[in-house]
């Protein structure tokens, strides 16, 4: 699927696409502890050889407790010649809230329950020029280089509730802008091997730690809601802001829009991420892939490691499967490594 590298921030994978048909449908679902993810993309030919569009649908459920994130995209893919292909596409990230229970009501203090609700929406625009060595020789490369502009609207509130009762108290909304520019080679190799290596950058218009989190006054009512015990205040402050944080880095990672998902989810907004891979054609029909990648998050939140495996099976000219397997660690200083894996799933219907 053409599709396949812009989607992922750039067009990498556009260079090992199959021969241009009239069009084609993939669907893909990952699996991992409480996350969840399925995309559906397709590719019509507007014009032959040259001219692609594509649309495309991702849902992410990051945990069990936050609202279903959903993404609608549209692209096109046109090439210039048979060495230059240039891509755009637009991403929408549909608005979507999730309630978290802060404190619960308290009838003979004469307190009401207390519940943060968080929003997010999304709107960006990805760039990828590729360029394709396009020859026969043993030795063959490409080159590409990509950009995307995403502006996010994060907004929260605080409110109470109490017998059908429910009143604000703080209520705000903040926008984040993020530009990631990227890059990515490969080499082919006696038509066998592959060897690749991708890596971008993530440049923030502000803090991604603080955007969509409490700020001080609002943490000074939720202490004040537990002034008997604020050692559970904290805890429940604590594990809101971890919550929002893995939740965010995720919507700000673009891998929402991934075709695979080697490069692993998050846990925190990254600084810059390289993912370098190798990959061998047994025959026609299978192709195995071996992956690193080292993802640096904002200062103190720590790095991590993902490494990963994917096997593509093509049953005939038309139809191919493939299943991977990520193991992420995650690394924050002075704390025990946090370790995860993400199952995927994936078939492609080319016609």
């Amino acid at each position: 699927m053409r599709r396949a590298a812009l989607a992922g921030a750039g067009a990498l994978a556009l260079l090992g696409a199959s021969e241009a048909r009239a069009g084609s449908v993939m669907a893909e679902g990952s699996a991992g502890g409480s996350l969840r993810t399925w995309t559906l993309l397709g590719d019509v030919e507007l014009r032959k050889d040259e001219t692609f569009l594509t649309l495309g649908y991702t849902g992410t459920r990051t945990q069990s407790e936050t609202a279903l994130s959903h993404q609608l995209s549209a692209g096109v893919d046109h090439a210039l010649n048979e060495h230059w292909l240039l891509s755009g596409l637009v991403n929408v990230g549909l608005p979507k809230k999730s309630t978290t229970p802060l404190a619960p009501e308290r009838p003979l203090l004469d307190l009401p329950a207390m519940s943060a609700r968080t929003g997010y929406r999304s709107g960006g625009l990805q760039l990828a020029a590729t360029y394709d060595s396009a020859g026969f020789s043993d030795v063959e490369y490409g080159l590409d280089a990509g950009l995307g502009l995403t502006l996010y609207g994060l907004d929260r509130e605080i409110f109470t509730h109490q017998t059908g009762h429910q009143e604000t108290l703080y209520r705000r909304e903040e926008p984040l802008f993020l530009a990631r520019p990227s890059l990515g080679a490969r080499l082919l190799l006696v038509d066998k091997w592959e060897l690749g290596v991708r890596g971008g950058l993530y440049l923030y218009s502000g803090d991604p730690l603080s955007s969509g989190q409490f700020t001080q006054a609002e943490l000074k009512e939720v202490m004040r809601r537990y002034a008997a015990n604020a050692a559970e205040g904290n805890l429940l402050v604590k594990t809101f802001t971890q919550r929002r944080i893995k939740e965010l880095a995720v919507d700000l990672s673009g891998r929402l829009l991934g075709v695979n998902a080697l490069t692993g989810f998050p846990s925190a907004p990254a600084l810059f991420d390289v993912k370098p891979s190798v990959t061998y054609r047994f025959s026609t029909w299978i192709r195995g892939q071996l992956s690193y990648a080292f993802t640096r998050y904002v200062p103190g939140q720590g790095y991590a490691h993902v490494l990963g495996t994917r096997w593509t099976f093509r049953l005939a000219d038309s139809f191919r499967f493939w299943a991977s397997l990520a193991l992420q660690s995650d690394h924050v200083q002075g704390e025990a490594p946090l370790r995860s894996g993400l199952a995927t799933l994936g078939s492609e219907l080319t016609f």
